[in-house]
C-alpha cells in the first residue's frame, strides 16, 4: 500500500470514528448508561466518549509513526502526481454535516 493511500485511509477512520462521536453525543442523555462489550461493565456517556477519544488518539498517534511524525511527507499531497478526489471530500463533509 502507498504511503498517501494509508494516510488517507486512517485519516477516513478519524472522520468517521467523529462522525460517530458526534451522533452518539446527540443520541445519548446525560444520565444514560451503555453496557461495554467486552467485560459486561456499565459506564456513562462521559466515559464512552473519553474511550472514543482514545480510539482518536491511537489513530493519531499510528499517522505519527507512518510519517515519523510528519517528516517524511513533505510535499507528498502538494506535488504534481498527487490526485486528490474533491468528489469524495464533498461527500465526507456533507456526511459529516
Amino acid at each position: 500500500m502507498s504511503l498517501s493511500k494509508d494516510i488517507n485511509e486512517r485519516l477516513d477512520e478519524i472522520l468517521a470514528i467523529r462522525k460517530e462521536l458526534k451522533r452518539m453525543d446527540t443520541d445519548l442523555s446525560e444520565d444514560q448508561m451503555l453496557d461495554t462489550i467486552h467485560d459486561n461493565k456499565q459506564i456513562n456517556k462521559q466515559q464512552a466518549i473519553s474511550i472514543v477519544e482514545e480510539m482518536i488518539d491511537r489513530v493519531k498517534n499510528d499517522l505519527n509513526k507512518i510519517t515519523n511524525n510528519g517528516k517524511n511527507v513533505k510535499g507528498l499531497f502538494t506535488n504534481n502526481y498527487y490526485v486528490n478526489d474533491l468528489m469524495q471530500d464533498k461527500q465526507i463533509i456533507k456526511e459529516l454535516e
